[in-house]
């Protein structure tokens, strides 16, 4: 399987739930689980950001659920839609939406089911001017085609690029893993935990817990500082930002196509 991933950027106006990102750079939304067919898709999707900017999301949302003529993603036009919050919290929502499409330009998921059928398998990620995609597909002629697709039906204001075409990542585990965490760090990080450290109010100081350890206090404090500064960058990069690798040269996709 090859692992497809490529970012629609959206210019400010040109939609509307597009521009709550833009404008709000700490809400953020990743898909929990979607799919698609021809006809429909469904999905699940995580929210997280301030609570003034989730409050607007959820107005903006519920007022496009309630029109006709709606535009979906790249300007496919929505002929039904439907969405429920699952779980709420004043930094979160978990929401359910189903959606189906007319005639004419199709959005992501549906160009995606369309060429890969049965087994689809995707994520998504919006932060910012940024919505992300993630392709699980079998064949590179596969990844051309939606490109080519996706590429050509783009409305104005919307441009794309690929991130990369590689070997599957980030699809078995989600959150931060402890695999690039030297030894003597985890356990600085679970005695710490053990000891009371990081409640409120702490209960035990670095210095008691380093006598407790029998190590020197300076070295349990570096350790402490080095795995908080790892799990602080891992959390941020596996859990909360999209991808920033090079992107692939367009012409050079079209070209192995």
């Amino acid at each position: 399987m090859r692992e497809f991933v490529f970012t629609v950027e959206y210019e400010r106006g040109v939609d509307e739930v597009m521009d709550l990102f833009i404008e709000n750079p700490d809400l953020h939304s990743k898909t929990m689980a979607i799919h698609a067919t021809s006809e429909s898709m469904w999905r699940l999707d995580r929210l997280t950001g301030p609570t003034e900017a989730l409050e607007a999301f959820d107005e903006v949302i519920e007022q496009a659920t309630r029109c006709n003529g709606v535009l979906g993603m790249c300007g496919a036009p929505v002929v039904e839609w439907d969405y429920e919050v699952l779980s709420e919290t004043p930094n979160g929502r978990i929401v359910y939406s189903c959606r189906e499409e007319g005639d004419g330009i199709q959005s992501i998921p549906h160009v995606a089911a369309k060429h890969i059928g049965d087994g689809l398998l995707m994520q998504a990620e919006r932060r910012g001017a940024q919505n992300q995609w993630r392709l699980l597909i079998s064949d590179d002629d596969t990844v051309s085609e939606i490109y080519e697709e996706v590429k050509d039906s783009l409305s104005e204001g919307l441009s794309l690029s690929v991130q990369r075409i590689s070997e599957p990542e980030c699809w078995l585990e989600e959150g931060v893993s402890a695999d690039g965490l030297p030894p003597e760090q985890q356990a600085a990080l679970e005695a710490a935990v053990e000891f009371g450290y990081y409640e409120t109010p702490r209960q035990h100081t670095v210095q008691e817990i380093s006598e407790e350890l029998d190590i020197p206090n300076s070295t349990l404090q570096y350790r402490l500082t080095r795995a908080e500064a790892w799990l602080a960058r891992q959390f941020v990069t596996e859990t909360l930002g999209t991808e920033v690798e090079e992107r692939v040269d367009p012409e050079k996709l079209e070209a192995s196509a």
